[in-house]
């Protein structure tokens, strides 16, 4: 007997009580083939019958033999990081992505990502199911279910561009970038300023907005305004020229740089002397002058990445140590925008 058969039949010893694909397509009434393209996340599949080939294997508390999986496909998960990406996604997202994706290869692993989109339940059904050693979960929060599914899953993760105490974070300081951002309308003379923001209630929002407020207050300055609009460079410029046409302003605080290239058009279409800053530094604002806060996207992918594997590969897993939580600062960019 060789060594690759002896380990085979150890693990069909171990599984013979646990649930197997061929007990879900019995009770299902379903081929195993069809069983099997479900819990492996095909797309060939109808919405129906993935539903209920899902309940069941969710009833008979169904899990993959990872380790069989690994021998007969040759995948080792060990050396696939994952990363869970928000429903909708901004460029300074992507960048921070590719800072992942570039210090993930560097130390020899693979990247998977997954993206929540309208089917969330779904999306971590795949997620339960899917083989990797750790997660990134970028920009929001998970669900207690979804950290309970997680944790029971023995699998690892890391905020990063979100926050939470209780849990392994990195991020950058909201509230203090939305105070560099009324320091630098102050600086331009500003007096009369309005803060255009994403649609999306966020906690990345929520801080920036609380901290311009409290540096305003500081300096003796108005908040005219709040206006909340989609992410959208049209919408943006139409938005930033009635403000400019309409309305005695002279500042403008843009959530981000996605929002604010499109004030930027309108300020130099109409040739307006309004300041403008936007948040966040994306490549683009570089190449239009645009005055921001910065976030340096690709350190806070790199970071990201080395926490993940440090986890992963058992060099922070005692009960008894802390979260990671690291807050890291913005830095002001004065273009002269």
């Amino acid at each position: 007997m060789t060594f690759f058969t002896a380990v085979i039949i150890m693990i069909d010893v171990m599984e013979k009580s646990a649930a197997t694909i061929k007990d879900i397509a019995r009770i299902s009434g379903y081929g195993v083939g069809t069983v099997s393209r479900v819990l492996n996340g095909s797309p060939l599949v109808r919405d129906e019958t993935r539903k209920r080939i899902m309940a069941v294997a969710r009833k008979l508390n169904y899990r993959p033999n990872k380790v069989a999986k690994m021998l007969v496909t040759g995948r080792f998960s060990q050396s696939t990081i994952a990363i869970l990406l928000p429903k909708i996604t901004h460029r300074f997202s992507m960048e921070i992505v590719a800072g992942i994706y570039s210090r993930l290869n560097e130390l020899g692993y693979n990247l998977l990502v997954f993206n929540i989109g309208k089917k969330r339940e779904e999306v971590f059904e795949h997620i339960r199911y899917s083989h990797f050693s750790g997660l990134i979960v970028l920009l929001n929060p998970l669900r207690p279910e979804e950290k309970s599914m997680l944790k029971a899953e023995n699998a690892h993760f890391v905020y990063l561009d979100f926050h939470d105490r209780n849990e392994n974070s990195i991020f950058f300081d909201n509230h203090l970038g939305g105070g560099y951002a009324a320091a630098y309308l102050e600086e331009k003379g500003c007096k009369r300023v309005v803060f255009i923001g994403d649609l999306a209630k966020t906690v990345q929002r929520e801080e920036r907005v609380e901290g311009f407020k409290s540096g305003l207050r500081e300096r003796g300055m108005d908040l005219i305004d709040e206006l909340y609009i989609p992410i959208d460079e049209k919408e943006s410029y139409r938005v930033t020229r009635d403000l400019i046409t309409r309305r005695r302003i002279d500042g403008i605080f843009f959530y981000s740089d996605d929002l604010a290239l499109g004030g930027l058009k309108a300020k130099r279409d109409l040739g307006s002397d309004i300041r403008i800053i936007g948040y966040d530094d994306i490549q683009a604002a570089g190449y239009v002058g645009l005055s921001t806060v910065r976030q340096d996207s690709n350190v806070l992918g790199r970071l990201g990445a080395e926490a993940i594997v440090e986890i992963v590969k058992g060099e922070k897993l005692r009960a008894e140590d802390l979260p990671i939580y690291k807050c890291l600062k913005p830095q002001l960019v004065d273009r002269g925008s």
